[in-house]
């Protein structure tokens, strides 16, 4: 191996060159994240304050908090109820337990009419296969009487 430069590639120079600007701006990302993370938690935190100034909530465990959780429980459930009740319209009979005797009807006849037309072509599958099968052993019984009949005509050859 000869003394000097080794080969450089393009690669190696890219690396050299953009590895510690990609780092620095990756970590610089790192830290503008947890700077904003740090800054909306103690906003919550003020808020959270405030509105304990404005409203303090009974301590936590003690009748009245549970009351104030009862009744916030309440009001979920009822917006929930009335929300419910609110698209209901009234709904025929016919719509509600179907069509009566005419749908039933019109449903039985598709039913067995789809239930015949799945016989027939079952039917008509099964009468194409025996027709092959048929055919198949017409072919071997054709064969095997040829041969039957040349070794029979070797055995009249030796033995007259």
């Amino acid at each position: 191996m000869r003394d000097g430069m080794s080969n450089i590639f393009l690669h190696d120079i890219y690396t050299q060159i953009l590895t510690p600007a990609t780092e620095q701006l990756a970590e610089e990302a790192h830290y503008a994240r947890e700077d904003q993370r740090y800054y909306r938690k103690q906003e919550r935190k003020q808020q959270k304050e405030l509105l304990d100034e404005l409203a303090p909530r009974p301590d936590a465990g003690t009748y009245a908090r549970r009351l104030e959780n009862k009744a916030a429980k309440t009001l979920t459930l009822r917006s929930f109820a009335d929300d419910k009740t609110a698209g209901m319209e009234d709904v025929g009979e016919g719509d509600l337990m179907g069509g009566g005797d005419d749908e039933y009807k019109r449903q039985l006849k598709e039913t067995e009419k789809k239930r015949s037309e799945r016989e027939i072509r079952k039917e008509e599958v099964l009468r194409a296969r025996a027709a092959e099968r048929e055919e198949r052993l017409r072919g071997m019984r054709e064969k095997e009487e040829k041969t039957m009949s040349r070794l029979r005509g070797l055995v009249r050859e030796r033995f007259g």
